[in-house]
């Protein structure tokens, strides 16, 4: 199996630290995550890595009207440690045709106060997209069959108005759409929270069907989106699916969720299949919250693999560097 990667900086290390309820949880997106999952995968013969090929960057900037402001913000900072945020939320009645002349303003383009741009993190967000974009050509070419991009940063909050949850742009989101012109494509995401972008980029495009398993938004990230009535806008109702999962839940009862996204996507009989891939789901996860073991994504992938649709998988979240790379391998194993 193919393995995509390209650009892993450490200088791209953000601290994500918010609190819910008594709980305070603090997480670092940090390279070592990606460290994880190479050494697990190259003890394996079966994965090859190759690197990702560069591509214009119109690919990015059609879909995210705000990659200027990431680009001018990185590129602004002189000092590689620091972390912007911006600080003015605009509400529904603010005057938005009015120029954003200044980065403190970019809370137009920002859907919370947790996701830092730093000077390397337009560099490193291209490169991910980049990342799934050229596991998206093997496929258009018909070269492989399953393609396993290592995306980092994740992409699958970040939509077509605002980024935000750690993630700049939507990597599975631009890899459907370079796919498009080849037909129909379906986005599975089974990272532990509801990819809300993902959603939102395709709500009423009804030649993508999307679907999500993760924790119930009512107790978890983020909270206002990924409910099971939900199901997509206008010409597109129907091609949404949701299945939302209490906390606890373990192997049995995750896979009958599966089983009922996999029926749909049988149904919706597309030409390519997108997962978001996170691993935050696993019982030893420092934010999950479900039970899934690690061999348990071996069969998970097995579910998948019986689609036989071209498949690309994109890595979202998983942040126990001491088990996400054998997760990442158990799924991708289910594959083969």
């Amino acid at each position: 199996m193919k393995v995509i990667e390209k650009y892993n900086d450490s200088l791209h290390n953000p601290y994500w630290k918010y609190q819910l309820g008594p709980e305070t949880y603090e997480v670092k997106d940090t390279p070592l995550r990606v460290e994880s999952i190479k050494k697990a995968l190259r003890s394996d013969d079966r994965f090859d890595f190759i690197t990702a090929q560069q591509f214009p960057e119109r690919f990015i900037a059609r879909l995210h009207p705000y990659h200027d402001y990431i680009l001018n913000t990185a590129s602004g900072l002189k000092d590689d440690d620091e972390e912007f945020y911006p600080d003015l939320f605009p509400g529904e009645n603010a005057n938005l045709r009015k120029k954003v002349d200044s980065p403190l303003w970019g809370g137009i383009w920002c859907t919370d106060a947790v996701t830092p741009i730093k000077k390397k993190t337009y560099e490193v967000a291209r490169a991910s997209a980049e990342t799934a974009l050229t596991g998206a050509e093997l496929l258009r070419k018909g070269q492989e069959q399953t393609v396993y991009a290592l995306c980092r940063p994740s992409g699958h909050h970040a939509g077509p108005r605002v980024f935000g949850g750690y993630c700049y742009f939507n990597n599975a989101a631009v890899a459907a759409e370079y796919l498009l012109p080849e037909g129909r494509v379906a986005i599975v995401d089974i990272d532990y929270h509801h990819g809300n972008g993902t959603q939102e980029f395709f709500d009423e495009v009804k030649s993508v069907f999307t679907a999500s398993i993760h924790c119930d938004p009512t107790n978890e990230y983020p909270y206002f989106w990924g409910y099971d009535d939900e199901k997509g806008k206008g010409q597109a109702v129907g091609t949404n699916h949701n299945e939302p999962l209490p906390k606890e839940t373990e192997i049995e009862q995750y896979s009958g969720a599966v089983d009922r996204i996999t029926c749909k996507v049988k149904e919706f009989n597309p030409c390519f299949l997108i997962i978001s891939a996170g691993f935050d789901t696993h019982r030893d996860d420092p934010i999950g919250g479900l039970k899934i073991n690690t061999e348990d994504y071996i069969s998970i992938g097995q579910q998948f693999k019986a689609l036989e649709i071209p498949t690309l998988v994109c890595q979202e979240g998983g942040y126990n560097v001491d088990v996400l790379g054998q997760c990442v391998k158990s799924f991708l194993s289910g594959f083969m």
